[in-house]
């Protein structure tokens, strides 16, 4: 695999709180690239101090002239774009919050670079835009919000030049995962010995691993720098190996020793759940996965 370098770039990072977020700063301030942030939390809030050791935190007010402001102050040679707000089933009164974190927050983002002459951009998206392994369907709001942010981000990319690449990630993991997402679940249970509610257990999963994920934001961001010309190109990153869930509890067992006991079936499938393999797409150019599920089972 073609692992991009990073010399040279100084880059902005949206949604550096998060795990997958985090994980990327964590890597590029390791390699000496500078590294700014948009936080939208207050600077008394843990996480953001931990990013002030690693990057240059800019506090967004919500509003487009302060994103204005922070682009023009970081000046970065690449945006990476991994600011959302994941709601798997929303309620009513989470439309407002989802459509402001996840399209009003992106127009925003891409009015700043436009106005700041930022013409390179990365964009995680997500396997959820495909139910059904459609070429586009989104499985909830959340997702239909990501697509919406792809839709304003064709504008930008025609009207100012942008060259953008968007990456479409099935479920990453890794260490230090404290999201409410499976793998999480499956170590609080390993820790407490419990038996875990679990959908049927031919539901199919792909999981990519943080430090892929990372790997895979880095060669994008390599290939809007090779771009002789405006665009917008949108590939998957996914582990090539989709397998049904029960096959995670035996890959856990083989590779950490512990059995977790599941009630298959106990939980309900969501409505629109993923359930036909992820095929869409093609696979990002440069990049592979490198971490086997078995492998970052272990590092948790």
């Amino acid at each position: 695999m073609a692992e991009a370098s990073s010399v040279g770039d100084r880059w902005l990072v949206t949604g550096a709180t998060g795990f997958v977020g985090g994980a990327l700063v964590r890597a590029l301030a390791a390699d000496g690239v500078e590294v700014h942030s948009v936080v939208r939390r207050s600077s008394d809030d843990p996480a953001v101090q931990a990013l002030g050791v690693l990057t240059t935190p800019h506090q967004h007010d919500g509003s487009t002239e302060g994103l204005m402001a922070i682009v023009a102050a970081a000046r970065p040679t690449v945006v990476a774009h991994l600011a959302s707000n994941f709601i798997a089933e929303h309620r009513s009164d989470q439309v407002e919050p989802l459509v402001r974190d996840n399209v009003l927050f992106g127009a925003q983002l891409l009015e700043a670079m436009g106005a700041s002459g930022v013409s390179r951009l990365v964009n995680v998206g997500s396997a959820w835009q495909h139910y059904e392994d459609r070429e586009f369907s989104p499985t909830c709001l959340y997702a239909a919000t990501k697509q919406a942010f792809v839709s304003l981000l064709t504008y930008w990319v025609e009207a100012h030049g942008m060259r953008a690449v968007t990456i479409e990630l099935t479920d990453t993991y890794g260490p230090g995962d404290t999201r409410r997402k499976l793998i999480p679940f499956m170590l609080a249970a390993e820790r407490g010995g419990t038996t875990m509610a679990m959908v049927p257990a031919s539901v199919p999963m792909d999981f990519v691993h943080v430090d892929d994920a990372v790997s895979a934001i880095r060669v994008a961001a390599a290939r809007t720098q090779g771009a002789t010309s405006p665009g917008h190109e949108i590939f998957a990153v996914r582990s090539g190996a989709t397998q049904e869930v029960r096959a995670l509890f035996a890959a856990w067992e083989a590779a950490r020793g512990t059995a977790i006991a599941a009630d298959w079936g106990a939980r309900a499938v969501r409505a629109r759940e993923m359930l036909d393999p992820w095929t869409q797409g093609v696979v990002l150019p440069g990049w592979s996965p490198r971490v086997s599920l078995e492998e970052g089972l272990r590092t948790l």
